[in-house]
């Protein structure tokens, strides 16, 4: 079975903090003469839906898009951990319950995924937790909200997990899905120097 756990980019979808700048533009130039043709423009921020944050993002001197490997997320596992009781943040007393080894790759699901508007008090990965992850070295967290932290102007939940070479994935819509451990395909479009690259999520059994 496969589960498509992206976002889908349109003129309504949600975006971080309702910000009309951060919405989506997508016009159609039509011509009907000598014949009709239809080309899609598509103009928006690289951080909108589903998304591979780059350390650029947060870190001044931080990695680009530049040369990154199309396959890093291709064929691999996840865990999906369930986190849907939560109303505020996830902590470590929430995670360490969890099988969570060095390289794994981790989806929290949480509230978030029953929502497809933007919620002003989403679910979020605490510092303390990013540290927690950190120090089992694992690959890759993603989350099902348009952002990791909530509320910190020093990005610290970022800063840890990029620090440390973690990938962060945002944007994940994960209702109905159960935890456990899934295949993962996870393909970006790629352009270079960027600091987020735009995902398409596979998880199948």
């Amino acid at each position: 079975m496969m589960y498509d756990v992206t976002m889908r980019i349109n003129n309504n979808m949600q975006v971080y903090k309702n910000k009309e700048e951060k919405k989506p533009i997508i016009k159609h130039d039509t011509k009907k003469q000598p014949h009709f043709t239809s080309e899609t423009i598509l103009k928006f921020n690289m951080h909108t839906g589903t998304h591979l944050d780059f350390p650029k993002h947060m870190i001044e001197n931080g990695l680009l898009s530049t040369n990154f490997n199309p396959g890093t997320f291709v064929n691999r596992k996840v865990k999906v951990f369930e986190l849907s009781h939560l109303n505020e943040r996830i902590e470590v007393k929430d995670i360490e319950k969890f099988s969570i080894l060095k390289d794994d790759i981790i989806f929290f699901k949480t509230k978030n995924s029953e929502y497809e508007y933007f919620l002003s008090d989403f679910i979020y990965l605490s510092s303390d937790a990013a540290k927690f992850l950190s120090d089992r070295q694992i690959f890759a967290v993603g989350i099902d909200a348009l952002g990791i932290e909530r509320k910190d102007p020093d990005h610290k939940t970022h800063k840890i997990l990029m620090s440390s070479s973690i990938w962060i994935i945002e944007g994940l819509r994960l209702k109905g899905i159960k935890q456990k451990e899934y295949n993962l395909i996870a393909t970006p479009l790629l352009v270079d120097n960027s600091d987020a690259l735009p995902l398409t999520v596979l998880l199948y059994d």
